[in-house]
């Protein structure tokens, strides 16, 4: 699904906007695309069913909405801002790219919008590709629907936390960001480790000896207590975790 297409005359433009049956194309494959709206799911454009574009992937209405809102709080923070950048060398499509003004220079950030489980390699494949592409770091958002355990969980409660976003919580060291697109609002799940105590059990062998074993303690790896803090959708900058001079995170 797309958002955004491109007219003949190269000019691009919105679903969302008051658009005729004209042609359209991908921005990333130059395909001939098709204007669609529906009353549950958001104006879009799509490609044809056998279409192998990086741009054909489904994608849902949350995360649909959820790019519409970071373009518009982006914008409204007075960053110049696109959704669906197109890099066809790279065969990649940022959900949203934005510059934000830095004293040592413009940053330029790649955004990503997850509402489905995605493997921790692709994820890493996709941050190196933005580095190659020129992106000074990559922010990746969950959405409330995705992080649901984290998003409502009690203070109390014990959450089994899925791999990519223990990866971003261990990468980048800042929580892991959740945006609730309906209610147009950023979260910060931070993660609190859980131990378990060790164990010694003792019994008697068929022979009379005293026998038994010893459970040593752990630390939980991927089962934490989550704390949510409501933050912003301006970005601030921190100390790199692993050597980086410096990350990306959400303010908060």
């Amino acid at each position: 699904m797309l958002l955004i297409a491109e007219q003949s005359d190269g000019s691009r433009v919105e679903a969302s906007r008051d658009l005729g049956q004209d042609t359209y194309l991908c921005p990333m494959c130059r395909s001939s695309v098709i204007l669609k709206r529906g009353r549950k799911v958001a104006a879009h454009f799509a490609h044809a069913p056998d279409s192998n574009c990086p741009g054909a992937e489904s994608e849902s209405w949350r995360h649909l909405l959820a790019k519409r809102v970071l373009m518009d709080e982006f914008t409204a923070l007075g960053w110049a801002a696109r959704m669906e950048v197109p890099h066809q060398a790279a065969g990649r499509r940022v959900d949203v790219g934005v510059k934000v003004p830095h004293p040592r220079g413009t940053c330029y950030i790649a955004v990503e919008v997850q509402d489905s489980a995605i493997q921790v390699d692709t994820m890493k494949a996709r941050v190196e590709a933005d580095r190659r592409i020129g992106y000074h770091a990559t922010v990746w958002l969950f959405t409330s629907h995705r992080a649901a355990a984290l998003m409502y969980a009690e203070p109390d409660h014990e959450v089994r936390v899925p791999d990519e976003m223990l990866w971003v919580a261990n990468r980048y060291g800042q929580g892991i960001p959740i945006i609730d697109p309906e209610e147009r609002a950023v979260w910060v799940a931070s993660l609190g480790s859980i131990h378990r105590d060790g164990e010694s059990h003792e019994w008697y062998a068929e022979g009379g000896e005293l026998t038994g074993v010893d459970y040593p303690g752990r630390t939980l790896r991927k089962t934490k207590s989550i704390v949510r803090t409501l933050g912003g959708f301006d970005f601030r900058l921190v100390a790199g975790k692993f050597g980086d001079s410096w990350a990306v995170s959400f303010a908060c």
